[in-house]
């Protein structure tokens, strides 16, 4: 399979953005477009799903792009707006096959980060989707040690999503 050249990622990018059809008749000429890696070995969703453009990343999941494929980091385009808080975009994502499961390089899972960063919105979409609130990373760490490092004010309201959920504090038992 040929590599696209990194022009051509961008103007494919740009027509994903803008231009639909655009970016419709280049993947009819270019298929490995859709899967085509961008800056840190990022695909094109991974890049528009990380920059909040939804329509793109709904654009490109509906045509087949993958959803787990990860970065140069390890990371999964649904672990970084995890942990950016991308609600919309987590559930773009999930829709179209995104593991709710998927962790980083580091193997901290997206629920994991969407806890840390005090994102409850995404935390309740990820446990919808069935993401598993036992996992614990290399380090031995569970949801509710991301809980701990969440900025103060949102730690309550996480506890309380992950009750809503059936997720209870072992450790706090």
């Amino acid at each position: 399979m040929n590599t696209p050249a990194h022009e051509a990622i961008g103007e494919f990018i740009d027509a994903v953005v803008r231009d639909p059809v655009r970016a419709d008749a280049m993947l009819e000429e270019q298929p490995e477009l859709l899967d085509a890696r961008w800056i840190h070995n990022e695909t094109v969703l991974h890049f528009l799903a990380i920059e909040g453009f939804a329509d793109g990343v709904r654009f490109l999941a509906s045509r087949g792009a993958d959803v787990n494929a990860v970065n140069e980091f390890g990371d999964t385009a649904l672990v970084d707006v995890a942990s950016l808080g991308l609600a919309y975009i987590v559930d773009i994502l999930l829709t179209h096959g995104a593991s709710p499961d998927a962790t980083s390089q580091t193997r901290e899972s997206a629920l994991h980060a969407a806890t840390a960063a005090g994102h409850v919105d995404v935390v309740h979409a990820l446990l919808k989707a069935g993401a598993d609130a036992t996992y614990h990373t290399d380090f031995g760490e569970t949801v509710f040690d991301a809980v701990a490092c969440a900025p103060a004010e949102a730690q309550q309201e996480l506890v309380a999503a992950l009750a809503a959920h059936g997720v209870r504090n072992p450790s706090a038992e």
